[in-house]
Parts: C-alpha cells; sequence; structure tokens
C-alpha cells in the first residue's frame, strides 16, 4: 500500500486548495467510472439468478452511489469556486 506523504498545504489560498480539491476529485472521478465500468462488465457475464450475480448487482449500485456523489463534489467545489471569484 501507498503512503500518501501529505504537503504542507498552509501556504496556499482558499482557491488554491479549491482547485487541488478538484484535480483530487477528477482522479476519483476517472477511478470511480473505471470501477463502474468493469464491474458493469462483470456483471453482464454473471447470471443475475445465481448469489454472486445479485452481489454484483448490489455492488453496482454502490458503485453508481460513489460515482453520483462525486460529480457532486465536483458540481459543488466548482460553485465555490465561481462564488469566490466574484
Amino acid at each position: 500500500m501507498t503512503m500518501y506523504n501529505e504537503p504542507d498545504w498552509s501556504s496556499l489560498s482558499v482557491a488554491e486548495l479549491l482547485e487541488k480539491a478538484q484535480e483530487f476529485a477528477k482522479k476519483a472521478y476517472g477511478n470511480a467510472l473505471s470501477s463502474y465500468s468493469f464491474i458493469d462488465r462483470a456483471l453482464d457475464r454473471m447470471p443475475r439468478e445465481t448469489k454472486g450475480g445479485a452481489e454484483l448487482a448490489e455492488l453496482m449500485a454502490k458503485a453508481q452511489q460513489v460515482y453520483q456523489t462525486i460529480v457532486e463534489i465536483q458540481q459543488s467545489i466548482t460553485h465555490i469556486t465561481d462564488t469566490l471569484s466574484q
């Protein structure tokens, strides 16, 4: 497992911090979309009447929730950034 060494953010402005947050949200969005796509493909190949199919369907719903949450976070960051720049 890779450890993340957090840099000193104290010198960054609010706008810069939000920009960094948006960068991480974009990465999370890409990863969530990839996870969702692979789960979807696995679900297509798994018979739904099986326990594994039901578990994959449940996992798919959770992945959709994560994906939607990330989209909402990105939208909120953009809204706050726009508000601060006015």
